[in-house]
């Protein structure tokens, strides 16, 4: 018997008929178990448009940040035998789902399975290798990443529901560095991490074309809390140290990217800030 797999999608401040994620998995299987969390903070009939479309619903009335929506989803789906996570604009395939169908069924022992995701710049983002600076990239689809430093991004991951039993994710954390920290707290567990031979294209805020200041620093400034967070739950000064350069390095990235002086003077000054905080 095939598992039962439930995709959960964030919707934050969009209607889901214009979500791409919900688009391409009715495409794929009008009859997937999909559960829609609605992180959104605007208006919108979502909720109707799920009764009326077979798509359960679930509203976290506000944004309330990706952890929280994802332990709501996770306390809704008991019955599944795995999840897929999915933010609400990702071009997934049939291809994705068929090949992820067959590794959970010969891969018993993996706990956790990653696709290859590919940016627009052509980069493969997820999988890579984890460390707290910045994370190292592969090279190719099929270079292997090892167990002890295996890392990856949230979109398209499919865990199964047993690594559920007794884990939650850190809700301290709010947005970007979810997945970074949830892959840090298993490999301390001990989880076995797959990859899926298929690649997801996946357009990242920060690499589009274009990007302005307003965008670049409402986005940016949620990270550096979330990287601060972070180093916090690392348990050791030495991340601290490490949270302020990449916050401002992030800031002056993030400042080029949308030309914008004040982008890198704001996140230069809240880096400061987070970090004396820290190391009081």
């Amino acid at each position: 018997m095939r598992d039962k797999i439930t995709a959960i999608v964030v919707i934050y401040n969009k209607e889901i008929k214009q979500s791409l994620t919900c688009q391409k998995l009715k495409e794929i299987d009008r009859h997937m178990d999909i559960l829609v969390v609605d992180n959104s903070e605007l208006k919108n009939n979502n909720q109707e448009y799920c009764y009326e479309n077979e798509i359960r619903y679930l509203t976290m009335h506000g944004n309330q940040g990706l952890s929280k929506a994802y332990n709501a989803a996770i306390d809704h789906c008991k019955e599944s035998d795995a999840i897929v996570l999915f933010d609400d604009d990702t071009e997934v395939t049939a291809e994705y789902f068929d090949k992820l169908y067959i590794a959970l069924e010969v891969q018993q022992e993996i706990d956790i399975f990653a696709p290859v995701i590919r940016g627009q710049d052509g980069v493969i983002y997820s999988p890579n290798e984890f460390h707290f600076l910045r994370n190292h990239f592969i090279s190719s689809a099929k270079q292997e990443v090892p167990q002890d430093s295996f890392n990856a991004i949230a979109s398209c991951l499919c865990v199964r529901m047993r690594v559920f039993d007794n884990y939650r994710f850190n809700e301290n954390l709010f947005v970007d560095q979810v997945d970074q920290f949830f892959f840090c707290e298993q490999r301390a567990l001990g989880r076995k991490f797959g990859r899926i031979d298929t690649e997801i294209l996946q357009n990242f805020y920060q690499r589009g074309a274009e990007l302005t200041p307003e965008a670049g620093w409402k986005r940016l400034q949620l990270r550096i809390v979330d990287i601060y967070h972070h180093a916090k739950l690392m348990g050791d000064i030495k991340y601290h140290f490490l949270a302020l350069v990449k916050c401002c390095g992030l800031g002056l990235q993030i400042g080029r990217k949308s030309k914008s002086v004040g982008v890198i003077t704001r996140a230069t000054f809240l880096s400061l800030k987070l970090f004396l905080r820290g190391t009081d």
